[in-house]
């Protein structure tokens, strides 16, 4: 895993901070004001080479043993399975972003083997005690999530009379020259035009994202139904043939909403 520094992270591009560990670290100002710790930790600094030299050499003599490959895979499949309950406990079912928690099990599995090289040193008491942002991390990415921001834009879009969804597929209604409309609604799902609804979304905030790639996410969320070759539909508004996403009708919902 490549480790590197930045001071700002990429806004709108959750497929590439998704495959990223993103950790606030602040300057040693602020975690050692008065400088002490830093002073500490150069004395060490000419040691970390030779450590991680140790480190790997040891690692190779692990290779060694005909079991060593099977058991970090056991220990990385059980890393994975204990952030996902985590995820699920602390955010319940819509936590998956489907990269987040194979990153921070890849990390940990490293760091239980860490903690086996110090052990055997008989210096893990040097090591650190594990922490991880891995919700913080997921709960970021959620904010960021393109079909979210999509149906929010698209709610506000609605809420401020630029857009409507129209409760006529077959007659729809005359609408003002200024209200496009987006889509049709039934008792049970809401059908958008996926390129007009992106169209009027971007003229919002640019979205960055393809029709595709929204449609994909809503279909991850499941609140796309998609047909069983496309992520789109066939419907007939107003007598033509029309290609719509079939959403939910909570895709648009809010349960702790005023009426």
């Amino acid at each position: 895993m490549i480790l590197s520094t930045s001071e700002t992270i990429l806004e709108r591009e959750m497929s590439v901070t998704s495959r990223m560990l993103i950790l606030e670290i602040p300057p040693w100002e602020k975690r050692a004001p008065e400088g002490l710790a830093l002073a500490d930790v150069n004395k060490k600094r000419d040691k970390l080479t030779g450590f991680t030299a140790h480190f790997v050499s040891w690692l190779a003599r692990q290779l060694e043993d005909d079991n060593f490959e099977s058991d970090l895979a056991d220990r990385f499949a059980s890393n994975l399975l204990g952030f996902n309950k985590q995820l699920m406990a602390e955010l319940g079912a819509d936590y998956d972003t489907g990269r987040v928690t194979p990153n921070w099990a890849v990390l940990f599995s490293v760091y239980q083997l860490l903690r086996h090289f110090m052990t055997e040193l008989d210096a893990d008491d040097l090591l650190p005690t594990w922490q991880d942002t891995a919700i913080k991390s997921v709960r970021g990415l959620r904010e960021e999530r393109a079909s979210e921001v999509f149906l929010d834009l698209l709610g506000q879009l609605i809420a401020g009379g630029q857009a409507v969804i129209d409760d006529n597929m077959r007659q729809p209604k005359e609408h003002p020259a200024s209200v496009t409309v987006v889509g049709y609604r039934d008792e049970s799902f809401i059908y958008l035009l996926p390129e007009i609804t992106l169209r009027e979304v971007n003229k919002l905030q640019p979205m960055h994202f393809t029709a595709t790639a929204i449609g994909m996410q809503l279909k991850e969320d499941r609140l796309l139904l998609p047909s069983n070759i496309n992520l789109s539909i066939q419907k007939r508004v107003n007598g033509a043939r029309v290609r719509l996403w079939q959403l939910t009708a909570q895709s648009l919902g809010c349960d702790d909403c005023d009426g």
